[in-house]
Formats: structure tokens, sequence, C-alpha cells
């Protein structure tokens, strides 16, 4: 199938009482392709899914599906598998290929059609269903095959639905969010195994590193409409811009043009208006033309944070077990102002113990943590983003007051709620009814209005769309305190941390300045220099054979200046990341969109080249020194 046409949807339409999710729309998906299906929350992803999986019909269109094409999707909705082991909800991605040795067991022989069926099972490894299973669950790290998946967390739960839609090695892949929740190592797996995936993928994502390594082609959904995209996210963002340009140059051209009707008709006579009915039909026609629809950017204001010393959090020699199994080995690390740590580590590592434990709502097993007497923290871990689900948006966030007080401003809770876009129409919504987007918005609503001087957020990007997700990181890259919080969103963290704390095996910890990119190129390092045995204190060094080497002057003074000026290309990839991601992007550099983006790919290729020559030098640095 490679190369052809998978699935095509012509002049597709579907609205949701008022709501219209689908316009007219028209899209298709060819065989091989990795599409990332992105758009606001609410815009109809969702259910575009379903339809392409065929559980879903549209009001109107047209579908049109290859021959023999398997569909496989990742569910979401997981209540029926309750009181299923995590093997049989595996089992379950396998019909297909069960069918087929049901099939070969009842054949004759040497026929032609066992010969086909034989291809098959070899083409996708199927010959033994229980080992494809064993091999799926070892790779994703699932719990055991045994447990029930009504014992699971939501973490380990997706991933089980992940692996029983992998299992299916389906012709197309449909993956609604796949990386929630998930820790780093497995959204890592994910990508190796979609990078060599032979089939074709559709997926819902706001992982923006998943998207960019694993997307050949970015498709939104914008008020019904699909925009196809070629390139990375830095590309759709500047695509997407130049669109939005072109629509409100028409719509200005537009609106200039109807303005000078309206003026001729004031001053034109009854009878000159009669010998023009052409010019007043093209009018009428151009007036009932809409304007470009445009959703308002969440309005993000995190209260000013309160006066913080010098020292803030301090932890000194911390070690701690659950159960008996360490999770902190004698950590050292000293929090001060203005910095904002990522903390980072696979799901049970110990991310929350640690929070749990700078908020001496656990006491370590040995160590101390001294905790300034400045700071106020302000910790909404996961257990406490719960909402009421009986409460309306307004009860929950207003919980009985008229008003708020946001540092020194002080605004009403419907002001307080426009903010995260929620108009009047929408506040009195019960929070059941909500998106999950929309319940997400309304979770750091709740948590931000505290305010504090400490802030600690716990997987703060979960469901969040990606323009929202650029709002909260311009806000707390903007934020005057401490900032700790723990994400494996990787563009997340580059975006907005200056430390990295990250769970290594065994309990041990690493913690240095830096985003996730700084920590993954040098956890190697540190990993070999702990790894690497002490010299015995009563032996004497042994004596050099010769003079130690060096790298040569020019060598020497080249090294020096490649830090620097690898972090000066840096910065300004940084500022223009920055530009493309604000919310008034179109309005400030929407003409600019084209040159800013022809400076960042030579800047980062400039930056590839500058990372190949410092590691160059430093190799022949280490090899001459050993």
């Amino acid at each position: 199938m490679a190369g052809t046409v998978l699935w095509t949807g012509e002049g597709i339409s579907l609205a949701i009482g008022t709501q219209v999710l689908l316009d007219d729309a028209k899209i298709s998906i060819h065989a091989g392709e990795r599409v990332a299906l992105v758009g606001r929350n609410g815009s109809g992803k969702s259910t575009f899914m379903r339809i392409v999986a065929g559980t879903e019909q549209p009001a109107t269109g047209e579908i049109t599906c290859a021959r023999g094409l398997r569909i496989a999707c990742m569910e979401q909705d997981c209540t029926r598998y309750r009181d299923v082991s995590v093997r049989d909800a595996i089992a379950e991605g396998l019909a297909y290929f069960n069918d087929i040795h049901r099939q070969l067991d009842a054949m004759r022989p040497g026929s032609a059609e066992q010969e086909k069926l034989e291809r098959i099972l070899t083409l996708h490894d199927a010959w033994d269903p229980a080992h494809k299973i064993e091999v799926v669950a070892q790779k994703l790290n699932l719990p055991p095959l045994d447990s029930l998946c009504g014992a699971l967390s939501g973490g380990e739960l997706r991933k089980v639905m992940l692996a029983r839609a992998i299992a299916a090695d389906p012709d197309l892949l449909l993956l609604d969010e796949p990386t929630n929740h998930l820790d780093i190592g497995a959204i890592t797996w994910i990508e190796d195994f979609l990078a060599d995936y032979r089939g074709t993928c559709l997926f819902v994502t706001h992982d923006r590193c998943f998207l960019d390594r694993i997307a050949t082609r970015i498709v939104e959904l914008d008020h019904g409409k699909f925009y196809s995209c070629e390139g990375s996210y830095a590309d759709f963002l500047a695509a997407k811009a130049a669109r939005e340009y072109r629509e409100d140059q028409a719509e200005y051209k537009r609106q200039s043009f109807l303005r000078r009707e309206i003026e001729w008709v004031r001053r034109s006579p009854k009878a000159r208006l009669r010998r023009n009915l052409g010019r007043i039909k093209r009018y009428e026609e151009t007036a009932a033309q809409s304007a470009p629809d445009r959703i308002g950017s969440m309005e993000l204001i995190i209260p000013k944070a309160g006066r913080l010393g010098n020292q803030v959090v301090r932890i000194e020699n911390v070690s701690h077990a659950m159960g008996g199994k360490p999770l902190i080995r004698n950590f050292s690390f000293e929090f001060e102002a203005g910095q904002r740590v990522g903390i980072l580590g696979p799901n049970g590592a110990g991310k929350t113990t640690l929070l749990k434990l700078i908020t001496r709502q656990l006491t370590p097993d040995s160590g101390k943590i001294e905790v300034a007497p400045t700071v106020v923290f302000n910790y909404i871990g996961q257990a406490h983003l719960e909402l009421n689900p009986n409460h309306t948006v307004l009860e929950e966030i207003g919980e009985g007051h008229e008003f708020i007080n946001l540092g020194d401003e002080r605004v009403s809770i419907r002001g307080y709620l426009r903010r995260f876009l929620f108009e009047d129409d929408r506040v009195n919504t019960r929070i059941d009814r909500l998106s999950g987007g929309e319940r997400a918005r309304i979770a750091l609503a709740k948590i931000l209005k505290s305010g504090g001087s400490f802030l600690i957020l716990d997987e703060p990007t979960n469901d969040l769309d990606l323009p929202s997700m650029r709002v909260l990181e311009e806000a707390l890259v903007g934020y005057s305190g401490c900032l700790a919080v723990v994400s494996h969103d990787r563009y997340f963290l580059n975006r907005v941390c200056t430390h990295i704390i990250a769970f290594e095996p065994d309990g041990h910890l690493f913690a240095g300045p830096g985003d996730y990119d700084y920590y993954i190129k040098h956890r190697p390092a540190v990993r070999q220099a702990a790894a690497a045995p002490a010299p015995k204190k009563d032996a004497p060094p042994p004596k050099p054979k010769s003079p130690p080497k060096k790298l040569s002057y020019k060598e020497e003074r080249e090294l020096a200046e490649l830090e620097p000026e690898i972090e000066r290309l840096e910065g300004r990839v940084s500022e223009i990341e920055a530009i493309f991601s604000a919310p008034d992007f179109f309005a400030n550099h929407g003409s600019e969109s084209a040159a800013l983006q022809n400076e960042l790919n030579g800047l980062r290729e400039t930056i590839d080249g500058l990372y190949a020559r410092w590691d160059e030098l430093e190799q022949k640095k280490q090899a001459l020194q050993s």
C-alpha cells in the first residue's frame, strides 16, 4: 500500500448542538505517513478519530477506504477492562492473527491461500501470539501480565491500551494522546517504535518534542476545516501565522470595500441606485461573508510572589525509602529565588515523595531539610487536582466569593474565569460536562489563584492544548518566585526550566543547572564519573612515562570559545522560538514569519556543527590526557 491513499473524507460535516466540529471538510491519509492532528481542546479531534475508526459517522460527506484496510486505535474509555487481565486486554489486539491461525488449522496444506496467510504471519512476526504479547509488554515496561487492569494506575492502563493497539500491527494506527501520563522512558520507546513502524499512523498529541520527531505532516483542525503543513512544529506555527495574516489582510480589504460602498449608497440619489443593481448585489454578497474566526488566547497571570531571601529550601544529605525500596539516596540541593526546577524520572521513581519532603508532608529517613521562614508553598499534587463534578465552573472557583485578590489586583470571579477562556455562557456549566482540556484549565485557575512564593506544579500540561501550554510557559518564565515542576514534557522543560533534578536508577538523583537537553547531553559524563573506581589511598599514583600531552594552543583557544558561542546562538534560538510561541505572534511579527523561520533553520544547523566540533575537541583532549 506504499504511497497509496488509505483513507479519504470529502465534504464531511458534523455538529453537536450549536457547535460545528466539521464543516464541509476534506482530508486524505496516505500510506507510510505519520500524521499529527492538532487543534484547540473541543475542536473535534477525538470525534474525527472516531469517524476514521468507523465508530462514528458524519452527518454528511463521503468516506473512502483502501481495500482490506485494517485500523486499530488506542482506546480512551477503559471501563470495560476493569475485570480483565493485562494479558487478555493485549490479546484482544491480536484477533486478526488468531483468526488467521484458525484458518490455517482448517486449511488444506500446500494451497495458495495457505502461503498467503503464512506470509502475513511472517511479515507481522505473529506466529507465536503469546510471545508477541510478552515482547510488547516488556518494551513498554507493563505491570505483570496476570494483573487486573482495574488495579492499575491511569498511566499504566494507558500503556496497556497502547500495547493492545500496537500488537495488532494495523495498516492505520490511531493514537489519541498516547504520551499523556507516561514517563519519558515510555515516550521515547513509543517514538522509537513509531519511527520504524511499517504502517501508517494518525495521532493526536500536545507533546511538541514527540510531534517534531515523529510527524511527517501536521494537520490542524480549526473551525471545522483541515489545514495541512509538512515540517516541524516551528514550520507549522510559521505557516499558521502566514495563513492568518493572509486571512486578516483579506478581511481588512473586505471591510474597506464595505465602508466605501456604504458611503457611495449614502451619497447616491435613488435613481442612480436603481441603475446600479449589480454594484448593490456585490455589496450584499460581500457583506454576507463572515470574518475569520479567532479564538482568544488564555490570559494567565500568576499573583506576584512574596519576598524571598537568598536561601529558600536547603536539602542536605537526604535519604528516604518507601516499603523497603530506596527512592532517594544522600541527596543535596539548594533552591534559590528565581530558580525554575524541573523534576523528572520514571513513574513511581519518587518524584511526588520528593515534593512531599520539600513541603514537610513527609520526614526524611536521614538528612535534613531547612525551609526559610519567608517561604509560602503553593503545592497542588495530582490528588488535589480533583474537581467537584457537581459544581458549576463559577462555584468551583468562586467558593462562595464574588471577587479574588491576585496580588495587588482585585478582580471578579467572572473576570478571572474569562482569562481562562470561560465566557459568561460557560461559567454556569457543571464540571462533569466540561471537556478534558476545559477541566485542565479550571484546575490551573484553581491552583494559581492562591499565589505563594514557592509554586509547585505536578504535571501541569496534561490535557492542555498547544496554545494554552504556550501561555502557561510564558507565565511561568515570568514568575518571580521559586518554581518546582514535575513534567514529562521535554519541550516544556526546555522552555521553562533553569535547573533539572532527575531520578536515576537505585535512588540516585542528578541535580544541576540547565534545561532538559543540557541534562541529557551531560548525563553520560556524570554517570561515568560516578562509576569510575576511586584510586586506593595507600597506593602511590603511577608515574607518567612521558610528559602529559595537551591540545595545541589554537585548539585550546577554539575549545574555550565554542561553549560561549553555542550559548549565544542557543539564546537567539530561544528568542525566536519564544516569538513563534507568543500568543500575539501574528499581531507583532506576522509579516516576518518567513525570515524568522529561515534564521531559525540556519542557527540550528550552525549549532549542530559547533556541537560536533566541541565533541571532537573534547574527545581528543581526553584521549591525550589519558
